[in-house]
């Protein structure tokens, strides 16, 4: 049973969200002046004030922990972990996701709003840098429905002393240099029919003032 409810703050529009996906694919594959950490599945990763944009992210005690990963389906996505309501898309069901187990916790005496993630902007990234994949927040709020009240970024935040356990799906649509600059305006529509490339892929939690990576392998 969840301990906590999760919290979610309204933090970016889709034009900033699309600009800060280009910035994070640039740092990625360009990055030569922040050290790295890599971790593995089950692995706790302190945060430790690391940011994707912005500083005031305030991450400073808080952690994330990767329980698992698998390819799944809209349907199948939908059919494990959709709240009640949650309608299946007749056709949807190539494996064209991946889904994360993923543990937050706040070891802080910070309450959500003091504090938090920017979980939205977390991407898996193929090792040669060619493409990421991104939080699907439209897939997810299934799962969360008060991500329906922000469909483009979210920042998450759990209450003080708590872990909060989630399955966050990323879309199979690659990002690349060439193609984001046509999808900043209209954003990144997932059509669930494209297939997981299996292999190796880098999530990337933070990108300073040190990348944290963990290994995914599907």
């Amino acid at each position: 049973m969840r301990r906590v409810k999760l919290f979610v703050l309204v933090c970016a529009a889709l034009v900033i969200v699309a600009a800060c996906a280009w910035r994070i694919y640039d740092v990625n594959a360009r990055a030569i002046r922040y050290p790295t950490e890599r971790y593995g599945i089950g692995d706790n990763v302190a945060l430790e004030g690391g940011f994707f944009a912005d500083a005031t992210e305030n991450t400073a005690g808080y952690s994330l922990r990767i329980d698992g990963a698998q390819t799944m389906s809209y349907n199948d996505y939908v059919r494990a972990y959709g709240v009640e309501g949650a309608q299946t898309v007749e056709g949807l069901d190539e494996a064209s996701i991946i889904c994360l187990t993923v543990t937050i916790t706040n070891d802080s005496d910070k309450t959500p709003d003091q504090g938090g993630f920017n979980i939205s902007l977390m991407s898996l990234v193929k090792p040669d840098g060619s493409g990421l994949m991104r939080v699907d927040t439209k897939l997810w709020s299934q799962a969360e429905p008060a991500l329906a009240e922000s469909p483009y970024a979210a920042s998450t935040g759990v209450l003080p002393h708590t872990s909060y356990t989630t399955h966050i799906p990323l879309s199979a649509g690659l990002l690349t240099r060439d193609t984001l600059a046509d999808q900043a305006s209209g954003g990144v529509t997932a059509t669930y029919h494209q297939p997981v490339e299996p292999g190796s892929y880098d999530l990337y939690l933070s990108v300073m003032p040190t990348r944290k990576l963990v290994t995914i392998d599907v």
